[in-house]
């Protein structure tokens, strides 16, 4: 044979040979490409909501701070589906009185979380309970969440207590945080107690801020613990930087910003009384 022939045999194979390792992976793409496409986000119908026990408070005891319930959301269907985002939370007394709870306002990732069949995802549901001064808040009867990427909701009986009304507060200490993220609340790991001190709630100061005094005094701390806070108000008001120093009843507090878990919050310390403090929280 000539080496023209030869030529054309060789050509041709590879030729063949090329088309060939173009068409494999074009059909291999083609099937892998629809088992690894995104699974459709989770409809309200195949998911089922209940609580979970991973929150800070607990049935029935409300404590006149800043809580953390945890609301697990499980794929109750036939097949795998997506949830990403933070989803809406509206609490209800009765039909009627209503608290809307929106997203913190702090930077945190959204993930997008598949859920397989039977599997769960949680999110972090914050709220002010309100013990001691119910006229400041109301008792739901029902969280209505709606899941994100949803119209539909679903319903969870509230047996949390008496929630403290944030709607119109400049940044609400209720808020909801986005499936599969992590929530932490100021005082977790320890952060609000110090010694034989307790935190107590005392109500709502400037700006509609919630005053949390950290105190061996109890309840009786709560006067002093709101002119302090009035007169760090006025300070602020009056476009004074921290760290400011006031005085209340012949003692000094020193007054400054401090970096919680999520959000910031304000702090005066007493500076005769060790471990006496007040904090201004959203």
């Amino acid at each position: 044979m000539s080496s023209y022939g030869r030529t054309r045999r060789i050509t041709r194979t590879t030729a063949l040979a090329a088309a060939a390792a173009i068409a494999a992976p074009v059909g291999l793409l083609a099937g892998a490409g629809s088992a690894s496409a995104a699974a459709p986000t989770c409809r309200t119908d195949q998911l089922r909501a209940s609580w979970s026990d991973k929150g800070t408070v607990k049935s029935g005891a409300p404590t006149g701070k800043q809580e953390k319930a945890v609301v697990e959301l499980k794929n109750s269907g036939s097949e795998t589906c997506t949830l990403k985002g933070q989803p809406d939370v509206t609490l209800t007394q009765k039909g009627e009185d209503s608290e809307t709870l929106r997203g913190s306002g702090a930077k945190v990732e959204e993930k997008l979380v598949a859920l397989d069949p039977g599997k769960s995802t949680t999110f972090g549901l914050v709220f002010l309970s309100e013990k001691d001064e119910p006229k400041q808040g109301f008792t739901p009867g029902t969280a209505v969440v709606t899941p994100p990427g949803s119209k539909g909701s679903l319903d969870l009986p509230w047996k949390w207590g008496p929630v403290t009304r944030q709607e119109a507060a400049t940044h609400p200490g209720n808020w909801v945080g986005p499936v599969g993220a992590d929530v932490q609340v100021s005082g977790e790991n320890g952060g609000g107690k110090s010694g034989a001190t307790k935190d107590v709630d005392c109500g709502q100061g400037w700006h509609g801020l919630s005053i949390r005094a950290v105190t061996e005094h109890g309840k009786a701390a709560c006067p002093t613990a709101q002119k302090v806070t009035d007169a760090y108000g006025k300070a602020l008001d009056a476009k004074k930087k921290p760290p400011v120093t006031v005085t209340v009843n012949g003692s000094a507090w020193k007054c400054d910003e401090k970096q919680g878990e999520v959000n910031p919050y304000q702090e005066c310390v007493s500076t005769k009384e060790q471990g006496e403090k007040v904090q201004l929280l959203s």
